[in-house]
């Protein structure tokens, strides 16, 4: 009859294929607990849905025409494929990915990551490029009680908010006449090339700086990228009150005043930053300065990279319901499982030490008929 032993290759294989087994069963078997600021991760959201109705009831009202192909959903914060205020090409997919309302609670957790607490000071500098990301860090922002100092620039790119009669300083004046938001931007720059325009034809040009200033926030014009930088910091440090500092700043987009250049947009990480200052980059842009300060930077470049991270569907059609992504949730490993599955393999073991040691006893205690006894 068999008998266990640590001796047989059979024994040791069957302790092996019963600990693979055990493992990968205490390995699947989780439970699904509410991530860390949960409830402030539904109130986003919902506040973002919110936002985006009370937006598409403007839309409505201006009288405004929904492209129904690039626009799905039908939100109305698709832009145009083209129009007098368009600064570059846009990736429609990015402006839709950041449509989906739980997009703001990605944004709570990245806030909550690096200690955001109601009361605090954060800088940030966005383009127009993403309206659904921009009101998903509003609403953030909203959310966890923060003192932004929003610097924005008004051009976008194709399908952003680059509609000349609905920008997004407009935008942010519909969310605030509603009482969905406390902020708007601080300042303004063009945006487009060296943050001046570059690029764009006069009429472009004209259409935004007349924006600008009828939405009463301060210009930035200083000639050229490296004047737009510096007023940048002059007016971020001029909104801080003393003996403050900003506790992150957060950069939405590729704005050249905020990245310095184009390239440092993709070689800079999506979502937190802690050791920007270390690294050398051809130019600096607000988030380096920052980033020198010691401020933790939070920048969000690629929508469809940050949503797959956190569980958000790419492209959704429909959109999704609040409280849908992994952003929710955290997995947990069930730990009743994994100690009973334990047990099972320390009793496996110890039957195999028992059945080694008596088979070890038995046949110490064998004499040899041809042995002569004493």
């Amino acid at each position: 009859m068999y008998r266990p032993s640590l001796k047989s290759i059979w024994s040791l294989a069957a302790l092996a294929l019963i600990s693979i087994i055990l493992y990968f069963i205490a390995q699947s078997s989780y439970s699904e607990i509410e991530a860390e600021g949960y409830e402030q991760k539904i109130e986003a959201s919902q506040h973002m849905k919110a936002c985006m109705e009370v937006l598409r009831e403007e839309f409505d009202r201006r009288g405004l025409i929904i492209d129904e192909t690039n626009d799905p959903n039908l939100t109305g914060l698709i832009g145009l494929s083209g129009s007098a205020i368009t600064t570059s090409r846009g990736i429609l997919s990015d402006k839709l990915t950041g449509l989906n309302p739980n997009f703001a609670a990605v944004l709570v957790d990245m806030l909550l990551s690096v200690r955001a607490r109601p009361g605090d000071y954060i800088a940030v500098g966005m383009t127009a490029a993403n309206p659904g990301i921009n009101l998903a860090l509003f609403s953030a922002m909203h959310t966890l009680e923060l003192n932004p100092v929003v610097i924005t620039s008004v051009g976008s790119s194709m399908f952003g908010a680059n509609r000349e009669d609905f920008t997004w300083l407009d935008m942010e004046k519909v969310l605030l006449e509603h009482g969905l938001i406390e902020f708007t931007s601080t300042a303004a720059s063009i945006g487009g090339g060296s943050d001046i325009g570059r690029g764009l034809p006069v009429t472009g040009r004209n259409i935004i700086v007349e924006n600008i200033e009828n939405h009463g926030v301060i210009y930035i014009n200083e000639g050229d990228l490296e004047g737009n930088i510096e007023k940048r910091m002059e007016i971020y440090d001029e909104f801080l009150p003393e003996r403050t500092r900003y506790r992150v700043f957060v950069n939405i987009g590729g704005g050249l005043a905020n990245v310095g250049a184009s390239v440092n947009a993709s070689l800079i990480n999506d979502g937190i930053n802690y050791r920007l200052a270390d690294r050398n980059f051809a130019t600096d842009g607000a988030i380096m300065l920052f980033a020198r300060r010691n401020v933790p930077v939070i920048h969000v470049f690629r929508p469809q990279r940050v949503a797959e991270r956190y569980g958000l569907v790419v492209d959704p059609v429909p959109l999704p319901e609040v409280g849908t992504g992994s952003v929710f949730i955290t997995e947990v490993n069930n730990v009743t499982v994994a100690s009973i599955c334990l047990g099972i393999l320390i009793l496996c073991l110890i039957i195999v030490i028992i059945f080694d040691r008596y088979d070890r006893h038995f046949t110490t205690n064998i004499i040899d008929p041809e042995q002569e006894i004493l």
